[in-house]
């Protein structure tokens, strides 16, 4: 049973980001990561192989955890990230296109709305 958006917030409201997280490393730093109690995982999708990290993230927490990818800009890297296993969408900006796939694939979606920059 694969957890929802308010579960993972009530557990722990953070998100954890695996900037430039290699696969070799992905399972042992959520497995961590999820020990501590995080429930909200993502990989940024400009670190390397970042669909084989989500793939192996989601396998062995996917139940316990939000996993997923972070700098999603475009539609198809929505589908990308869901057939790697991924149900977490984040991203930096607010793009109806990103949000309304998410939506539509029954994913749940983080939308940047604000900088500090």
């Amino acid at each position: 049973m694969t957890i929802d958006l308010s579960q993972a917030v009530a557990g722990c409201p953070l998100v954890a980001i695996l900037r430039g997280i290699t696969p070799a490393d992905a399972a042992p730093v959520a497995q961590i990561l999820v020990g501590a109690g995080f429930t909200m995982v993502e990989v940024p999708l400009n670190s390397p192989d970042p669909f084989t990290s989500i793939a192996a993230i989601a396998e062995g927490f996917g139940d316990s955890a939000l996993v997923g990818a972070g700098t999603v800009m475009t539609a198809d890297d929505v589908g990308r990230v869901q057939d790697a296993g991924g149900s977490l969408i984040v991203m930096p900006h607010a793009d109806a296109t990103v949000i309304g796939e998410a939506k539509r694939r029954g994913m749940m979606c983080l939308p940047g709305f604000s900088t500090p920059t």
